[in-house]
């Protein structure tokens, strides 16, 4: 009697620690750091940041960017100079983009990293004064390389 006691309550004590977990849902991805326009007129003093979206000739558009930025520490001083840049990639961190840039660098490409006001560092690839010229080589380089299918045109302010 003793023992089927015993046995009956280590029984309960399964069949409530046991009890079905529920799970947190996963948190949505964060979306790209482009602004709309409707955004920028209610924060026209926190940033003076414009998104815009321009056609590539294909299906898809590429979003263009104006900012003010800069050259980064350890850059080619002449690397700002121009109005349109094709960025890869956008850190937080400029340690991450550094890596970054030696990974495109391993795939032929000649990166370098720009920052904004916003203390953002920018992985570009190219940079041009002419506007079309930038669009047809991001078109070109979404095409080659689908894993940057997200790249995108910054405008230089």
């Amino acid at each position: 009697m003793k023992v089927l006691s015993i046995l009956l309550v280590l029984i309960v004590l399964m069949a409530v620690g046991c009890k079905t977990q529920k799970i947190a849902p996963k948190p949505e991805p964060v979306r790209s750091e482009s602004v709309s326009p409707e955004s920028t007129k209610s924060e026209s003093k926190k940033s003076e940041t414009v998104a815009k979206s321009y056609s590539t000739g294909g299906s898809s558009t590429a979003k263009g960017k104006e900012e003010r930025i800069t050259a980064a520490k350890g850059e080619a001083s002449d690397l700002g100079s121009k109005r349109f840049y094709i960025i890869l990639g956008s850190f937080g961190v400029y340690e991450n983009a550094q890596k970054f840039k030696k990974a495109l660098a391993a795939e032929d490409f000649f990166p370098g990293i720009l920052v904004n006001e916003a203390g953002f560092y920018r992985v570009c690839v190219n940079s041009y004064d002419d506007e079309s010229s930038a669009r047809a080589k991001l078109g070109e380089i979404r095409q080659q390389f689908p894993k940057y299918g997200d790249s995108w045109l910054l405008i230089k302010k």
